[in-house]
C-alpha cells in the first residue's frame, strides 16, 4: 500500500492555557478557555522535527460532557511565545526493533497473568506499555479492563499488573509535591508508590465516560486535571518551546484529554501507582524496551509487549470518522482482519522521547502530524456528550482530542488519517 509523501512541519505541543471559566481568567491566547466540567485544555505551539522551533499560542474549548463544576484545573498557564529550538533535536537513529516474529502477550499471554506480570516487571521502562493495553469493558474490544480490590486502599489492574491508590487525597499538588507525596506514601503495606507516567495513567482513563474513569473500581473519582510523572521531552532538553518552561504531561479526567504542556507549578490532583519493576526517572527520556517491534509480515508491525499488530502505513487519504471503521474492516493486508484502534491503543505507539513525529520512525515511516490540520489519527469511539465529535491522537507530541474546535483551533479537524490494528 502506498502512503502519502512526508511533509515538513513544525511540532505542536498541546499546552495548557488554563482559565477558570467561572472567573473568566485567560492566559496565552485570549481565545483559550479551559477549566471545570466540560471545558478542556488549551494549546501551545511548540517544537518538533529537525529544527524544533515554535511559538506559544492559546488553546481551544473542549466540548465534551464534563464532571461537576469545579473539576477543572487551576487558572493561569500561558503559552510559550517565540522560542527558537535547537537544530537537530529529533529522535536518535537506529530506532527500529529487531526483525522477525516476536511472541507478544496478546490478550493474556501464553503463561497467563504471572508471566505477563513478570514480563512487565523486567522490561525496564515505565514510560512504555510493557503489558496489554486495557480497553473499556463491554465494548467488544480486546483486553477489557478488569480491577480487583485487594484491600488496604489498593486496587489491582488485572490486565497491566499495576496497583493503584483507591482513594487519592482531596488536595491538589504541584508536580514536585505530587512526586514527593507518592514517594512518601505507605499504603496497603507497601512503601514503593510513585506518581504514574503518561502511559500508565492512560491505562485507567476511560474516554467513554465522564468523568473519564471507572467509578466502580475507583469510587468517588472526580474529574479535573491529574498530574503524571512524565516530564515533556522538550522541557527535559530545554529546547524549542520547552526552553525556559516547566511543562509535563497531565490528564483532564473531566473528559479524558491529555496534554503534554501542563505547568509543573500549577497544582492538580493525583493518584499514585506501584508495580512493574524499575523505570525511568521523571526527568529522564523514555527508553523503549528491548526488541519492542518486529515486522512480522510485509506492512505489519508487532509490538511484542502489548501484543498488538499494526498496519505499518495508513490510509491513502484522510477520511471522515464515519468512513474510518469501514476502511479498517475492508483493509486487504495479508489476509488478516483489521479494526480501528481505541485511543488507548493508539497511545501505546507514542514515543515520549521524540516530537514531530512522536513515534518510532523506522518502524512507522512518514507518520503525519500537526495540530490545526487534519493530520490526526482516528480512534474507535465518539466523544461523550458530543454526538458529532470523535477521539483522535496527534503524533506531533502524542496529545489527544476530539474534533470539536472552531476553525483555527488546535482541535479543529474535519478528517483524519487511519492506522488499523489487529
Amino acid at each position: 500500500m502506498s502512503v502519502p509523501a512526508p511533509r515538513a512541519r513544525m511540532g505542536v505541543a498541546l499546552g495548557v492555557v488554563l482559565a477558570a471559566a467561572a472567573c473568566g481568567q485567560e492566559g496565552g491566547d485570549p481565545d483559550a478557555i479551559a477549566g471545570s466540567g466540560g471545558w478542556g485544555t488549551g494549546g501551545a505551539l511548540a517544537t518538533g522535527g529537525a529544527s524544533e522551533t515554535g511559538a506559544g499560542v492559546g488553546g481551544a474549548e473542549s466540548t465534551a460532557g464534563g464532571g461537576a463544576p469545579g473539576d477543572g484545573g487551576a487558572p493561569g498557564d500561558g503559552g510559550a511565545a517565540g522560542e527558537g529550538g535547537a537544530a537537530g533535536e529529533g529522535g536518535a537513529a537506529g530506532e527500529g526493533g529487531a526483525a522477525g516474529e516476536g511472541g507478544g502477550p496478546g490478550s493474556g499471554g501464553a503463561g497467563g497473568a504471572a508471566e505477563r506480570c513478570s514480563r512487565a516487571a523486567a522490561c525496564g521502562t515505565h514510560k512504555w506499555a510493557c503489558w496489554p493495553m486495557p480497553n473499556p469493558a463491554g465494548r467488544g474490544l480486546p483486553n477489557p479492563a478488569s480491577y480487583t480490590d485487594v484491600g488496604g486502599g489498593v486496587v489491582r489492574d488485572d490486565v497491566t499488573c499495576l496497583e493503584w491508590q483507591e482513594t487519592p487525597p482531596s488536595e491538589v499538588y504541584t508536580w514536585e509535591q505530587a512526586i514527593r507525596y507518592c514517594d512518601d506514601l505507605t499504603l496497603g503495606g507497601f512503601s514503593d508508590w510513585r506518581l504514574p507516567t503518561r502511559i500508565e495513567m492512560t491505562s485507567i482513563v476511560d474516554f467513554t465516560r465522564s468523568p473519564a474513569i471507572d467509578r466502580g473500581a475507583f469510587p468517588g473519582a472526580g474529574g479535573g486535571f491529574h498530574k503524571t510523572s512524565s516530564d515533556w521531552i522538550l522541557t527535559i532538553r530545554q529546547a524549542g518551546a520547552g526552553a525556559g518552561r516547566d511543562y509535563a504531561w497531565a490528564f483532564n479526567l473531566s473528559d479524558g484529554i491529555v496534554s503534554n504542556a501542563y505547568s509543573k507549578a500549577t497544582a492538580a490532583s493525583l493518584r499514585c501507582v506501584r508495580g512493574n519493576g524499575e523505570g525511568e526517572a521523571p526527568s529522564s527520556p523514555a527508553v523503549a524496551p528491548p526488541d519492542q517491534y518486529a515486522v512480522v509480515s510485509p506492512g505489519e508491525v508487532m509490538d511484542r509487549y502489548t501484543g498488538l499488530v499494526w498496519q505499518q502505513g495508513y490510509s491513502p487519504a484522510t477520511l471522515a470518522w464515519t468512513e474510518a471503521e469501514s476502511y479498517c474492516a475492508t483493509l486487504d493486508l495479508n489476509g488478516h482482519a483489521w479494526r480501528l484502534p481505541s485511543i488507548r491503543e493508539l497511545a501505546t505507539l507514542v514515543d515520549e522521547a521524540q516530537v514531530a513525529p512522536s513515534i518510532n520512525r523506522t518502524m512507522f515511516p512518514d507518520t503525519q502530524y500537526g495540530a490545526r490540520s487534519n493530520d490526526w489519527y482516528w480512534s474507535s469511539h465518539a466523544a461523550v456528550g458530543n454526538a458529532s465529535a470523535a477521539w483522535a491522537l496527534n503524533f506531533d507530541d502524542g496529545f489527544t482530542g476530539f474534533n470539536a474546535g472552531e476553525s483555527g483551533k488546535w482541535n479543529h479537524f474535519t478528517a483524519a488519517w487511519v492506522k488499523c490494528v489487529r
